[in-house]
């Protein structure tokens, strides 16, 4: 024990038990421990086996995005091949696991507000496509009392400032309305695309619903999807009110933090059969001994930083901590979280990614009719901008 302390602090840390340097009570004379119990069933949840089946929610797509941007959204497929390879990946602490938990919550409670309402029809449905190898389950099918079909209800949450802005839209943001993430969307148009025998059960359903809920505040948003063509095509995402949602025209003018005059345009490639296509190339790569190509920065070459901050999609907090040191990884959310970044970036920031051709192409700018050979060829034109 320090002897810099006066005498009565020492009085006090004795009589507080820090002569004993820790408390140590008898287990069997403590109160209930409510977290200890609670926790355990989290980190030991039930053991559900693989259907050896990949998942909705692994889908990914090769787009061009609102700048210009050949880039590829959603699963990395590195991650996967990590992961289906057995590489060893940390497990989920009790704080994450009790965020997972809440969402259920969320939805179990959703789903007994529409069962006193009446709309309620099924839950957790589970749709499998063997012609694909992908399986997924439908949180909720509800009932259009109005129009007298069922809908499609995939249920989300989330909290904080980034998917307050996303979700529920700022003025000055690409989406002054908000958009649903690309993950989600992608999820959906497959429930979309497999809906054909639910349709046989329960009547033709023309859209699903993307429902939010803030779990900070409780506010809730819903989106409303719908694929172009029926059961293939584009995605068609709107509000709660029908209206379609495309990114603002005048996002250069109305987003102060935007230094340049970016042309923004629709995202082009986001279909069901570009989703589809992903997946099948994602089976062949998990046969393979080697990882695939990387598909996200875990920092984004100068180039790519510079650009980005310009167009005001990278804050100046992080730009700046981006310009103080060349090994900070400023990149990519999706390489930040992922427990696999210290062996697919072996030499962390400092990994030579110049043979990821992924990443290679991000660096590009397409105008609109190279955007279109693009997404036809999948090879980058000739005359395109780095």
């Amino acid at each position: 024990m320090s002897s810099d302390l006066s005498d009565e602090a020492l009085e006090f840390l004795q009589r507080m038990g820090e002569d004993q340097d820790i408390w140590n009570p008898d287990p069997s004379e403590l109160p209930l421990q409510l977290t200890e119990v609670s926790d355990h069933q989290l980190i030991a949840p039930e053991y559900r086996g693989s259907s050896g089946m990949l998942y909705v929610t692994q889908s990914s797509c090769e787009i061009v995005d609102e700048f210009g941007r050949p880039t590829v959204i959603g699963k990395c497929h590195r991650q996967i091949w990590y992961k289906k390879k057995g590489f060893k990946s940390e497990p989920w602490d009790a704080v994450s696991l009790r965020r997972m938990t809440y969402g259920v919550w969320i939805e179990d409670a959703l789903q007994d507000q529409w069962k006193k309402a009446g709309i309620y029809v099924q839950n957790n449905v589970k749709l499998r496509a063997h012609e694909y190898n992908v399986s997924g389950e439908i949180d909720a099918i509800v009932f259009d009392t109005a129009k007298q079909h069922p809908v499609i209800v995939e249920v989300k949450s989330g909290y904080g400032y980034t998917f307050n802005k996303n979700v529920f839209g700022k003025s000055n943001h690409l989406y002054p309305e908000g958009m649903p993430h690309m993950d989600y969307i992608m999820q959906v148009m497959w429930y979309l695309h497999l809906r054909e025998k639910i349709e046989q059960v329960h009547g033709e359903s023309p859209y699903a619903l993307i429902y939010y809920i803030d779990r900070a505040d409780c506010r809730d948003k819903q989106f409303v999807v719908e694929l172009s063509d029926g059961y293939e095509g584009e995605a068609v995402v709107k509000t709660a009110t029908g209206k379609m949602i495309i990114p603002n025209p005048n996002y250069s003018q109305d987003n102060r933090y935007c230094k340049t005059d970016a042309e923004v345009r629709p995202i082009k490639g986001l279909t069901m059969q570009r989703i589809i296509d992903r997946f099948a190339e994602l089976e062949n790569k998990l046969a393979q001994d080697e990882p695939p190509e990387r598909e996200y920065f875990l920092r984004y070459p100068e180039s790519l930083a510079d650009d980005l901050f310009q167009l005001g999609q990278l804050s100046k907090s992080r730009y700046d901590q981006y310009n103080l040191s060349r090994n900070e990884p400023i990149g990519d959310f999706k390489c930040g979280f992922c427990d696999f970044s210290e062996v697919c970036y072996p030499k962390g920031a400092q990994t030579d990614i110049t043979e990821d051709s992924k990443l290679q192409m991000r660096l590009h700018r397409l105008t609109d009719k190279q955007a279109e050979e693009f997404i036809e060829s999948g090879e980058l034109p000739n005359d395109s901008q780095d």
